[in-house]
């Protein structure tokens, strides 16, 4: 599955460039950096709510100030463990998904600039657990959720930019929300 939404990603991310290459109002890229996911660990012996998480992503320019953005991303994946006498449980959590988000876009100066971005995910979270000798479980969640961002640019060439960016997104588990805070940079090209 993960291979599938990759490559429905690469497609449409070509599809804007071949689209708009002329107008030169493309621009793509990926980064990666932390997830942390906002999970109450209460009762168990380990709990990991950090995990890397990535994006790839295209956008079109509008204008100078305003950009369109769509993007796929991994939130990675948060564990627990718990023990209940002599039976060790275990269970973890995965988040993916799709965006499209509008993006406002300043420069500071010709090379730094910022951008807030507003839009919505598409985020599929996947649990698992495991209760040895006794019982497997899963359960996934597809949900449309917000997603905020706020991200600074740094020109190092005409068409190649680091980006810095935080995102919050929620993730929806049966009836139980979380919300999980990504920091990530990356770089972007623009055609």
């Amino acid at each position: 599955m993960l291979k599938k939404n990759l490559l429905v990603s690469i497609l449409a991310v070509a599809g804007l460039m071949i689209g708009a290459s002329a107008s030169a109002q493309v621009y793509v890229g990926a980064t990666a950096g932390q997830s942390k996911w906002n999970d109450e660990c209460k009762g168990t012996t380990k709990c990991d709510t950090t995990s890397t998480g990535y994006k790839v992503f295209g956008g079109y320019n509008i204008d100078k100030n305003f950009a369109v953005e769509t993007s796929y991303f991994s939130l990675g994946k948060i564990s627990a463990a718990a023990s209940v006498g002599q039976i060790n449980a275990k269970a973890e959590v995965k988040g993916t998904g799709f965006e499209i988000a509008g993006v406002a876009k300043h420069n500071f100066t010709e090379d730094f600039g910022g951008f807030a971005k507003l839009g919505l995910a598409r985020v599929k979270a996947d649990a698992s657990s495991v209760v040895p000798g006794l019982a497997n479980f899963s359960q996934d969640t597809t949900s449309t959720q917000p997603v905020l961002g706020l991200g600074v640019t740094y020109k190092v060439s005409k068409e190649i930019a680091l980006r810095g960016e935080i995102e919050t997104r929620r993730v929806k588990l049966g009836n139980d929300k979380d919300t999980v805070n990504n920091f990530s940079v990356g770089v972007q090209y623009s055609f």
